[in-house]
Parts: C-alpha cells; sequence; structure tokens
C-alpha cells in the first residue's frame, strides 16, 4: 500500500448540490472546488499498472453456466452477498478507489485523489469530472452521500452493513467533485471499506428511496452504473439467463490503464441446474469455459479427444488468491452444538483423510485454520484429526453414551442423536454420504437434505439450520468483526452464522481494528485464529490452492490467466477472443486429424513472479 499523506482538515466553503448536477458536465465548478485543471497539490493519488494483454483485441461473446439464477440482481441488500454477485457487480459499478491487479497498491477509479486526515477519522476525495453514468449523466458527490444513506437503511436487511456503514457521519458535499467523511471510530480499515468497498450508486436513481423501496424495485432490475458492462432488461431471462453487454461509451475506456481488458462485448450466463448436464454443454461448445470443480472430474474425465487435440485446453492456475473458510458449520444457539464437546466429536468424526485420498485423487489440501493458506494463518494450529474413540469418549462426556434397541445414541432425556445436514448440489451427496456412514458407527443418525441454492443460503443466513456444509470466500484484509465478533451473532444476515460468542475474539477484535502496524495485526489474527479452532465451530473441510479451469481455444489472455489475485471470474475481465486462434481451433473441429499445441497444463507463473518457487 502506498504511503499516506496526513493532513489536518481546513474549513472550506460548504457548497449545496444542485438539483442540476444531475445534467451533463457540471459547468462552473473551479479547479479548487475539484474542476477540470484539479492540482491535486496535498492530496494523493496513484498511478494503475496495466494489467491486460497488449494483444488484446475487442469483441466476441462468452458464455458460462451457473447452477442457478441468483436469488436478487441488486448490488446491496438481503441476498447480494454471493461471490457470483460480487463479481458481476464490479464490471457493472464502481468504487472512489480501487486496488492495482498487480502491485496490490491503492489507485484512482471514480476518485482522482484522497486525503487523510492527521487524526485518521476524516477521508477526503476528488470525484473525476470525467466519470460518467451509464445514462450519461455525471458522478457526483450527490451520489456517494445517496449511496451511503441506502447502505445505512434498515430496510435492505443487511444488519452488519447497517453497522458498519452507520459507523460514519453523513458524507459532506463540498462542491460536486469534493466530498469528505468522517468516522466515528478509529480503525484502519474504514478508509479502505468507504474508498474501496462501495461501488456507487446513481442518486437520480435510488435518492430518496427507502431500503424496502429499494429492494422491491431492484429486486431483479440492473441499476444503471458506471462501469465497462450494463445489464440491460432485456438481457435478462428471469430463471434462464442474463448477458452482460460491453459499454463503448463507458468514460474510462480510453485510460491506459484500463487497456487490454473488459473486452469482450457480450458476457453471457446460463442456468444449467444439473452439474453434469453443464459438462456434456461446455463438451458440445454450448458453454465456452467451464470451471472444474470436482477432483474426479478432472483427473479422470479431461482427457477426451479435444482435449488431447488442444480444440479445448485445461489448466491447473496457481496464484495469490485469497483462500477462504469451508466446513461443516455447526449452529452454537441450540443443542446439540452449544456443547463444545459435541462439536469437536463432530470434527473428529469427519474423515478428510479419506475424502481426500478417495473421492479427490489427493488434490486438495486439509484446513487448519480459518484464515488459511496466507500469513495470518496460526502455524501452531493443530488438525482435527479423523479419531472415533476420541469422539466417543467426547460425546460420553457431554451425556450421549447410551444407545437405544435400533443402535441410535440417547441423552437422559431418551431422545436419539439426529441430525439433518443440508447441501445445494446433488454432487455433495457422495461427499456427505461418507460422513452419515461414519455417524452411524457411533450412533449418530445424520439426514442429508438437498435444497435449492437459494433455500440454503436463506436458511443459513435466517439461522435456520444445525449443520450445513458452507463455503466462504476469502478476504484480502480479514476482517474477524462480520464473521466472529458477538455483536453478529444473533441478528439475521451476517457472516456469523454459527453464533460465535467469544469475550477474548471481541477484545483482539477491537484491538486489530486499531492497530496500523501490519505484523501486530498478523499476530493478532493468529491469536484469533488459535482461539477458533480450540471453539470448533466449524468442523474444518479442505482448500485449493489453484483454480482449474477448462476452455474452448480460441481465447488470448495475459501471462498468469487470472490475474495476481483472480479465480476464473477473472476470465471476465483479462481475456480476449483471438481471431488466429478460433481459426485454428475451427479448423481442427473440421479436421480431426489436425492436433493443435497444447501448452503446459500447470501454470505457475505468478509463484515465480512473486519469488514464491
Amino acid at each position: 500500500m502506498k504511503s499516506r499523506i496526513w493532513w489536518i482538515a481546513a474549513a472550506l466553503v460548504l457548497f449545496a448540490v444542485a438539483p442540476s448536477l444531475a445534467e451533463p458536465g457540471v459547468p462552473g465548478v473551479p479547479p479548487e472546488l475539484g474542476g477540470p485543471g484539479f492540482t491535486g497539490e496535498g492530496w494523493e493519488t496513484g498511478t494503475e499498472v496495466p494489467s491486460g494483454s497488449p494483444q488484446a483485441v475487442k469483441g466476441g461473446h462468452i458464455r458460462f453456466h451457473m447452477a442457478e439464477f441468483p436469488a436478487t440482481l441488486r448490488r446491496y441488500g438481503k441476498d447480494s452477498n454471493s461471490v457470483f454477485l460480487s463479481a458481476v457487480s464490479s464490471l457493472l459499478y464502481e468504487g472512489l478507489l480501487n486496488l492495482d491487479d498487480t502491485t496490490l497498491e491503492i489507485v484512482p477509479e471514480l476518485a482522482t485523489h484522497w486525503k487523510i486526515s492527521e487524526d485518521k477519522m476524516t477521508f477526503s476525495f476528488r470525484i473525476n469530472p470525467e466519470a460518467r453514468w451509464a445514462d450519461g449523466a455525471p458522478v457526483t458527490a450527490d451520489d456517494v452521500i445517496a449511496t451511503w444513506r441506502l447502505l445505512t437503511d434498515e430496510g435492505i436487511l443487511m444488519p452488519y452493513t447497517n453497522a458498519l456503514y452507520g459507523k460514519f457521519e453523513e458524507p459532506v458535499a463540498e462542491s460536486p467533485y469534493l466530498l469528505h467523511v468522517t468516522t466515528t471510530e478509529e480503525n484502519w480499515r474504514h478508509f479502505l471499506y468507504f474508498a474501496i468497498s462501495i461501488r456507487v450508486m446513481p442518486a437520480h436513481h435510488i435518492g430518496g428511496m427507502t431500503g424496502a423501496e429499494y429492494l422491491d424495485t431492484f429486486q431483479f432490475t440492473s441499476v444503471p452504473g458506471t462501469g465497462p458492462y450494463e445489464l440491460l432488461p432485456e438481457n435478462i431471462v428471469n430463471g434462464v439467463s442474463l448477458t452482460l453487454t460491453r459499454r463503448d461509451d463507458w468514460w474510462g475506456k480510453d485510460d491506459p490503464a484500463n487497456a487490454g481488458i473488459y473486452n469482450f462485448d457480450e458476457i453471457e450466463w446460463v442456468v444449467v441446474l444439473d452439474e453434469r448436464l453443464a459438462l456434456e454443454k461446455f463438451k458440445k461448445g454450448e458453454l465456452d469455459v467451464y470451471s472444474v470443480n470436482r477432483a474426479s472430474w478432472w483427473v479422470n474425465e479431461f482427457n477426451y479427444d479435444e482435449i488431447q487435440r488442444g480444440v479445448q485446453l485445461k489448466r491447473k492456475i496457481y496464484n495469490e488468491e485469497v483462500q477462504g473458510l469451508s466446513g461443516l458449520a455447526m449452529n452454537t444457539r441450540k443443542p446439540p452444538f452449544d456443547d463444545i464437546r459435541v462439536r469437536k466429536a463432530i470434527a473428529h468424526l469427519y474423515d478428510r483423510d479419506t475424502l481426500i485420498e478417495k473421492l479427490f485423487y489427493g488434490e486438495y489440501l486439509k484446513l487448519k485454520s480459518y484464515f488459511p493458506g496466507g500469513m495470518y494463518e496460526n502455524p501452531d494450529n493443530e488438525y482435527y484429526e479423523y479419531d472415533p474413540e476420541k469422539a466417543v469418549a467426547l460425546l460420553a462426556e457431554a451425556g450421549w453414551k447410551e444407545r437405544n434397541s435400533d443402535g441410535w445414541l440417547v441423552n437422559d432425556k431418551g431422545e436419539i442423536f439426529e441430525l439433518t445436514l443440508t447441501f445445494d448440489q446433488p454432487s455433495w451427496e457422495r461427499i456427505h454420504t461418507v460422513l452419515q456412514e461414519e455417524l452411524v458407527k457411533v450412533g449418530i443418525k445424520l439426514n442429508l437434505k438437498q435444497m435449492t441454492s437459494a433455500t440454503q443460503f436463506s436458511n443459513t443466513m435466517e439461522h435456520n439450520f444445525t449443520i450445513t456444509f458452507q463455503s466462504w470466500g476469502g478476504l484480502f484484509w480479514p476482517n474477524p468483526n462480520s464473521s466472529l465478533h458477538s455483536g453478529n451473532a444473533d441478528p439475521q444476515n451476517t457472516t456469523n452464522i454459527t453464533g460465535m460468542k467469544n469475550a477474548r475474539i471481541d477484545s483482539l477484535a477491537l484491538l486489530y481494528d486499531e492497530e496500523y502496524d501490519q505484523q501486530r495485526r498478523v499476530e493478532l489474527i493468529r491469536e484469533i485464529d488459535a482461539i477458533c479452532m480450540e471453539e470448533c465451530h466449524y468442523a474444518l473441510a479442505w482448500y485449493a490452492p489453484f483454480s482449474r479451469i477448462a476452455f474452448w481455444n480460441k481465447y488470448g489472455y495475459p501471462d498468469g490467466y487470472l490475474g495476481r489475485v483472480g479465480d476464473y471470474l477473472a476470465v471476465m475481465q483479462y481475456w480476449y477472443e483471438d481471431p488466429a486462434r478460433k481459426a485454428a481451433m475451427e479448423r481442427a473441429i473440421a479436421d480431426p486429424s489436425i492436433k493443435l499445441p497444447t501448452g503446459e497444463v500447470v501454470d505457475k507463473y505468478w509463484l515465480k513472479k512473486l519469488g514464491k518457487i
């Protein structure tokens, strides 16, 4: 991260944001108030390093699949907290600032310059006068204010979002292009949350709306954005598909930093409910890129003729993508998982070694951290190894030591130990069956219940589960408050789905928020990690430090394929349709005797570039 210039905010003449700000140009704003000619003296800025391929060309149509249509298409509000929606939204909307794809330093986006006050409580921004919404209106301070008001409205049904952005006072417009915001709590992440995490919405579309009205109005409708793509109403087929369209009039298209990225004219996502059907559609050419999430398929399926001849390619790509948490999430708000001994017993009955060896072909690594794979993982953590004897002893201590005539464990009330494990994808049944069989051996009845992804997500967010398999995307900057703080244990629609309440974690999370020294922050997260392992709210699963993808051999891409920290969704940003490769592929399809170069399957470009291997 770049060094910051701390400053003391001077008294400035405040300007009311006039109704005419929606008119193009916002004429008459002088340089000293952020208008054209602004020098930026005393402010900080940055320069983005181009990350796209110099050979990239615009055009083409690329097709992906999704297992289910999203529960909403809104950027904010209930049910919007998904990796897919975040990735799509990043193409439609922009923040004031962003992180450079290559250097991971802060760089301009909607704002060209920024300042942080000496006391680190007030953040100021200068909006780029060239920034425009898709409908042509200029981006102004009023848009940022309207977005903040939306995020703090309880009607959007996102309590943690309300609480987070409620720690800021209402932003103040000093002119159409200058604004500042003051946080009520010192926290090194607050600048990042406001400057980068907020994707700005247009005031002339959401201004004056309550949160509830916003939820209803934009449930399956896209608000116009400032990004390189737009989602037009005619390209939303509810339950079937959605297609993003590249904007020829995107205000940032001529910025050298954006050279070689955002290349496809159309990005289509189609619903394919069955994963096997999705694979067959990919093989037939009805899908262009396929993310291979099943290790058995990667090993056994991707050796067919088109792969062998290079008509299609497969790649296992290593980079610095942040790893997330996954495992069996246990709801500690109610029996039986309000007892730590029961939670630990389940963890010791989770035979991950067998799963990884027999079902996953050795492709994954066992988790032993809530912050896995990077600097924040506590190196002293120990695995919860498969140990049925220890599990039985723990269950007995917790009052589950007798069995009834059917062989099920019963407590002193005569209640049998019965659980229902929910999941969404059919492919998970074979994985969870291994656990089901292990639990039968010790007298626990495990029912497996598949439901739709939308229902599964809603039930999890509303705490309507006992045990469920849950995966979370990783955070570049960990935030223990959102997923681990006791204040987020009882409200619905937070990521603290298991109900973690630990006073020491709460105090460490507060210290972490106030700590500006990165090494000390690492130490604090590692201590939190150790406590999480002891509390055992998840029977941790496994992770893959790579992305596996297959694709038709008609694309160009930069070195490293997915950028320094991207997953397969980064294809939407970096790749392009290469005319020469497409022509060669089409010749090979027409003539089965043609074999195209297949290249190296395993790519470790970024690990080499960063000196990690």
